[in-house]
């Protein structure tokens, strides 16, 4: 709730207030936008457009990590905040409007990208001006954003497919400016409850797409024994992938290196496209049992391999070996059809959460791994 005082207030600095942070309400709203665009993704990625689907994925999942790591730091969650925030809910609206026909609505879906990143370097700007601890860090910020949304800009101007060739360029440049910025970020480390629980929720959406996959699955086929046990193995399968996730989250992960802590952050990219793709697969595997394994056994191998790299940026060698196994025995399971291949891949995954039941998770102080 804002009260009268506090219903205009500058950025300022949370991470030293002492506070333990949740996310705000404010922050649940956007996330919400997410849900769908994440579900319009993962029809692309149905329809056979895998590479269109990755494209996508990237600059939506992005425009939500940029606000994430703002909140983090500036969140006072007054009016001028949420006046900022609010809007990039519809930017990113129009966004998952237009991904199902995205040769038709590149543009906008450009646009709309623009305006959600011009509003949060709006916001970096009087973090900057209000903040003087934080100014070098939000000024690096402000000029790899601005490069990057100007090319965004320049790309309206080109003909397919030079205009998706500026995005990729635009978009790496985004992507790798907090990473080039790792030595200004030393003053401002991220805050360790909110921040890990930001990008859970996030891996929650994901999950959630699995399971709306799975009845869309169920939905649109005869329902036969057969396609029930198929469709109760994916939702177990993602059932063990949220266990084997939140099961071994150490927030404080984020502040163990620069180095450990963004290859955390930034391996929820690929965790979060290979979990969406394994909802896709299991959708695939239910509507045509002999097809190949592949479509759940590569996404598969997918989560499980950035899982053990988040537990080997957490410390947990033992935990994240295993898990690099699993993924090789997932590709393996590429070669079965796809009815085996899912059963096959949660009897792996319900062996690691067996695993986990047995021993602790993450590493206390003075232990080995």
């Amino acid at each position: 709730m804002i009260t009268p005082a506090g219903r205009w207030q500058p950025p300022r600095l949370r991470l030293f207030e002492g506070d333990h942070r949740r996310a705000t309400w404010l922050e649940l709203l956007y996330d919400l936008v997410f849900v769908v665009a994440v579900a319009e993704l993962a029809d692309v990625l149905a329809e056979g457009h895998g590479l269109i689907f990755v494209g996508l994925f990237i600059p939506i999942w992005w425009a939500w990590a940029g606000y994430v790591f703002y909140a983090n730091r500036f969140d006072t969650d007054d009016v001028s905040h949420r006046l900022l925030a609010l809007p990039q809910i519809l930017a990113v609206a129009l966004m998952a409007a237009s991904v199902g026909d995205i040769g038709a609505r590149s543009a906008l879906f450009a646009l709309a990208y623009v305006v959600a990143r011009a509003l949060l370097i709006l916001a970096y700007l009087r973090a900057g001006k209000h903040v003087e601890v934080a100014k070098p860090l939000t000024s690096r910020y402000v000029q790899g954003f601005t490069i990057s949304a100007a090319l965004w800009l320049l790309s309206l101007v080109l003909p397919t497919p030079w205009r998706y060739i500026l995005w990729a360029i635009a978009t790496a440049i985004d992507l790798a400016t907090p990473f080039l910025s790792r030595r200004h970020q030393g003053a401002l480390p991220p805050q360790t409850e909110h921040l890990p629980e930001r990008f859970g929720l996030f891996v929650v959406i994901v999950l959630g797409e699995v399971v709306a996959a799975v009845v869309f699955g169920l939905k649109s086929h005869a329902v036969t024994p057969g396609a029930v046990l198929v469709a109760l193995a994916g939702i177990a399968t993602a059932m063990a992938f949220w266990w084997l996730y939140f099961g071994y989250l150490d927030e404080s992960v984020v502040l163990r290196t620069k180095l450990a802590g963004q290859v955390w952050v930034y391996s929820h990219l690929p965790l979060s496209l290979g979990l969406i793709a394994f909802g896709v697969g299991v959708e695939h595997a239910i509507a045509d049992p002999a097809s190949g394994g592949w479509s759940v056994g590569v996404p598969a191998a997918l989560v499980t391999a950035v899982l053990g790299l988040q537990h080997l940026c957490s410390g947990d060698q033992r935990s994240s070996l295993i898990r690099f196994g699993s993924a090789v025995l997932c590709l393996v399971a590429c070669f079965l059809p796809a009815a085996t291949a899912l059963p096959a891949v949660l009897v792996l995954s319900a062996i690691q959460v067996a695993l986990f039941l047995v021993r602790p998770a993450v590493p206390q102080p003075g232990e080995t791994t």
